[in-house]
C-alpha cells in the first residue's frame, strides 16, 4: 500500500484543534493545488497560491500542510492512492470465480495502467514527478508504493521474472503517457493492453 502523508500544524498559542471537515478541507486544498499546477506550472505552486485558489486563508492551508514540501508530497501520495483504487476496482471479490487464479493482481495492474487519464492528469503527474526529481525525498512515497506493487506481483502465482517484466512494461507505458513519449493510441494501444494481459495467463 502507498504510505499516507501525515502532517500537523499548531496555532501560535501552541494548540491544535482539527476542524470538523478536516478531510474535505484537505481535499479542497489538494484540488486547488492541482489547479495551480495545471494552470501556472509547479514552479508557481506556493502555499499562498493554493490558499487563494481554495478560497482559504494561508493559515487554513498551514494547518494541514505546514510547508510546500508537505503539500507536494501529499499530491504525489494522492496520485499513488488513485492508482491503487484503480487496481482494486479490477480485483475480483475474494471467493468469487477466478479470484484465486494465478496472475489476478497482474491483470488488475495492467488494466489500471491502461485506464485513460482524466483531463489534465498526465500533465499534473509529469509536473509532480519533475518536482520530485529535484527533491528526492518527495519520491519516497512512490518508491515505497512500487516496492509494495512488486511484492504483490511476485506473489501472484506467476514466475517472478515474468511478473517483474509485466510491471516494468506497465510502468514504462505510464511514464510514456505522462511525458508524451510516443504513447500508443487507439487500436494499437488496445492491442498492447491485450499483449500485456496475455503475459499474465498461465497455461
Amino acid at each position: 500500500m502507498a504510505p499516507t502523508t501525515s502532517t500537523s500544524a499548531r496555532t501560535r498559542r501552541g494548540r491544535s484543534t482539527a476542524p470538523r471537515d478536516s478531510g474535505s478541507t484537505k481535499r479542497r486544498i489538494l484540488d486547488a493545488a492541482e489547479q495551480v499546477v495545471l494552470r501556472d506550472g509547479v514552479g508557481h505552486l506556493t502555499l499562498e497560491a493554493a490558499a487563494a485558489e481554495a478560497g482559504l486563508s494561508k493559515g487554513g492551508v498551514l494547518y494541514h500542510f505546514p510547508t510546500r514540501h508537505a503539500l507536494v508530497a501529499a499530491m504525489v501520495t494522492r496520485i499513488i492512492e488513485q492508482f491503487e483504487d484503480d487496481i482494486a476496482a479490477y480485483l475480483p471479490e475474494p471467493g468469487s470465480p477466478g479470484a484465486d487464479r494465478p496472475g489476478v493482481y497482474a491483470r488488475a495492474y495492467v488494466r489500471a495502467t491502461m485506464e485513460p487519464f482524466a483531463p489534465g492528469q498526465e500533465r499534473l503527474g509529469a509536473a509532480l514527478l519533475a518536482a520530485a526529481a529535484a527533491e528526492p525525498a518527495l519520491l519516497i512515497p512512490l518508491q515505497e508504493a512500487a516496492d509494495g506493487w512488486q511484492a504483490r506481483l511476485v506473489d501472484d502465482g506467476l514466475d517472478p521474472a515474468l511478473a517483474t517484466v509485466i510491471r516494468l512494461a506497465c510502468d514504462g507505458l505510464w511514464l510514456c503517457d505522462l511525458f508524451g513519449l510516443a504513447s500508443p493510441q487507439g487500436s494499437l494501444r488496445a492491442r498492447v493492453g491485450e499483449a500485456f494481459e496475455s503475459m499474465t495467463e498461465v497455461t
